[in-house]
């Protein structure tokens, strides 16, 4: 059988008034029996979570737990208990959000916000996600687990960015429509080809065409350093990560002066597990471009997977330096007081017990 977490909520009857946000009511329950509350209705309840448009009533009135609350305090194992519902906060920490939508990793959520779907509020130890930006993870995170790639689920939120929808599609899997640009270059060289396939790509429903494009011209030079980046571009956007690191490692191999094609290596070599390969090229990259600082923060997670404490609190600091007042720079105080203590731990002596 499978242990329950303890938290403030183990052992109550939690209800549910109106409508989620954040996450299905199925998807509640199972966050409310995994740490041994169980979900109820009527008036004798422990607690009430009050959803869009939900309201107090009976006993439960002075009980009440907004959504962020709830959430916080589900997703908290701890054997404190229960602060006054005041002092909670209505935002939901990172760490968190996480455990809701494990498909949306770090680096997924730290490109959403550069592409603004999401903006984070720095906390004193990381980052925290208001409701709209909940609605935007749990999205992503049921699109993601529909199959479609990040690509995909990009060229779906940007019109609600835009403010032409709301975040909310069907799950049915998209794949655009592609569309064909009969254009032939002048002459057969692979620089006429590349630029071919430079105008296809702005289009992620030309893409076929970009790709064939760029094989074209690698078929003419197959030392194309530039379509065989652009291509490598492509396919990582289409989640065909072995793919896109071929194309930026015979890239490097042909031009290694590029930090950002090291940077792109590291990044498909991060995704496909090869977590070595991922921390080799970072370094290529910062060596080519110290103030690099995308570099440093991948590095530094890498180092922690790796459980390489003293390189991930190296880049951690360096990170920092160079992005005081990002808003990922509580993001990496937090994991860099996490990697001092488990550097501490390391070096601290093993003392011997002494025999019964």
């Amino acid at each position: 059988m499978e242990e329950v977490q303890r938290s403030p909520l183990t052992g109550k009857r939690i209800g549910f008034a109106g409508r989620l946000l954040s996450c299905d009511r199925r998807l509640a329950r199972e966050l409310v029996q995994s740490v041994g509350g169980h979900v109820a209705r009527g008036p004798a309840l422990d607690y009430l979570v009050l959803g869009n448009g939900g309201r107090p009533m009976g006993d439960a009135a002075g009980r009440t737990l907004t959504e962020a609350q709830f959430l916080n305090l589900v997703c908290a194992v701890t054997t404190d208990t229960l602060p006054d519902p005041p002092e909670l906060s209505d935002l939901v920490p990172a760490r968190h959000a996480a455990r809701l939508y494990p498909r949306v990793t770090w680096a997924r959520r730290r490109s959403l916000a550069k592409h603004g779907f999401i903006k984070p509020v720095a906390l004193p130890n990381g980052v925290g996600y208001r409701f709209g930006d909940l609605r935007v993870l749990r999205q992503v995170d049921e699109m993601l687990a529909a199959g479609l790639t990040l690509a995909q689920v990009v060229q779906r939120l940007e019109p609600a960015l835009k403010g032409q929808l709301e975040f909310r599609f069907p799950m049915a899997a998209i794949k655009p429509k592609p569309r064909r640009i009969s254009v032939r270059p002048e002459s057969e060289s692979a620089d006429a080809w590349f630029d071919v396939g430079f105008w296809a790509d702005r289009d992620r429903s030309s893409y076929p065409t970009a790709i064939a494009a760029y094989q074209r011209a690698l078929k003419i030079d197959p030392a194309h350093v530039p379509s065989l980046i652009n291509l490598g571009n492509i396919y990582y956007e289409l989640g065909e990560f072995t793919r896109a690191r071929e194309m930026y490692a015979r890239a490097t191999s042909l031009d290694g002066e590029n930090p950002r094609t090291h940077f792109n290596l590291g990044n498909a070599c991060d995704e496909i597990g090869d977590l070595l390969g991922a921390a080799r090229a970072y370094r290529r990259a910062i060596a080519l471009w110290p103030g690099y600082a995308d570099a440093h923060f991948n590095l530094a997670l890498v180092a922690e997977k790796l459980s390489s404490w003293s390189l991930a609190r190296k880049h951690w600091e360096r990170f920092l330096d160079l992005e005081p007042g990002s808003e990922w720079a509580a993001v990496a105080r937090s994991h860099l007081a996490d990697a001092k203590r488990a550097e501490s731990a390391r070096r601290k002596p093993q003392t011997e017990r002494a025999p019964v």
